[in-house]
């Protein structure tokens, strides 16, 4: 069975970035105020509407600044909470709910960005095997390999958010000391992912071939007419095959034939 897989998540999304909305927005919001000022430019007040404007203008740009760091924030904690997970360690085994939680933060992490570092495909995709979904797994375990070998090609521009994962990523390998559990979660999960990849993949590729087989050859028995006492000849014309009689008929003609025999 060959798997096809869909290279969508290379393409960027059609939608516009928030980013640029926000500074559409915000260019739209000064000019409008410009404009208001050309009009007011006797009035007293203006130079504190001016302030007030400028003042807006560096809160928005902080918080633009704060939710883009907070994307990135949200990737190094999925790495750590998968690395705990995948941990051999046995005391640190998980309830069922955990990993879903966390394969539910994987799937934000990846739709989240047009081109999603392999180490984050990797992780989520070995999640999807610890909890034995061989779909999801195969899926994900396959991105991470072809994003290994396309992160390397020059014809790929990167999007702003893998330009600002890669500077907070190389900020970690800098300064490890500063970030002792993400930088030991980064390096661990890049120790499986090189170690354990191709090898996951092939065994969820095949037990899903495996399944897909199973349920090729149970699909016609279940299909299949239930069989019945009497059959119907196919020579018999339709006009033949008489309904039965009433239940009213039925239970007077055993009344009769119980009188019959009193008699």
């Amino acid at each position: 069975m060959r798997l096809k897989f869909s290279h969508a998540i290379f393409q960027r999304p059609l939608n516009l970035d928030k980013r640029k909305l926000v500074q559409g927005a915000l260019v739209l919001g000064i000019l409008v105020a410009l404009l208001v000022l050309a009009g007011l430019k006797f009035i007293s007040f203006a130079p504190v509407i001016i302030v007030a404007l400028a003042g807006t203008g560096v809160l928005v740009g902080i918080g633009i600044r704060r939710w883009q760091r907070r994307q990135t924030e949200v990737i190094l904690g999925f790495y750590v909470t998968a690395n705990e997970i995948l941990s051999d360690d046995e005391r640190q085994r998980r309830y069922h709910f955990e990993i879903a939680e966390a394969i539910k933060a994987g799937e934000k992490v990846v739709s989240s960005m047009p081109d999603p570092p392999p180490l984050s495909s990797f992780s989520l995709g070995a999640l999807y095997h610890a909890v034995g979904n061989q779909n999801g797994a195969v899926q994900h375990l396959a991105l991470a390999a072809e994003e290994e070998i396309l992160k390397e090609s020059p014809h790929i521009p990167p999007s702003r958010q893998l330009r600002r994962y890669v500077r907070r990523l190389r900020q970690i390998e800098r300064r490890p000391e500063r970030w002792p559990g993400v930088n030991a979660a980064i390096r661990n999960l890049e120790r499986l992912h090189h170690e354990r990849a191709a090898l996951l993949l092939a065994q969820n590729q095949t037990q899903l071939k495996r399944i897909v087989e199973a349920y090729e050859v149970e699909k016609p028995q279940q299909l299949a007419p239930a069989p019945s006492g009497a059959r119907i000849s196919a020579n018999r014309s339709l006009g033949s095959v008489k309904s039965p009689p009433p239940i009213s008929e039925v239970l007077n003609d055993i009344y009769q034939e119980e009188n019959k025999a009193t008699n």
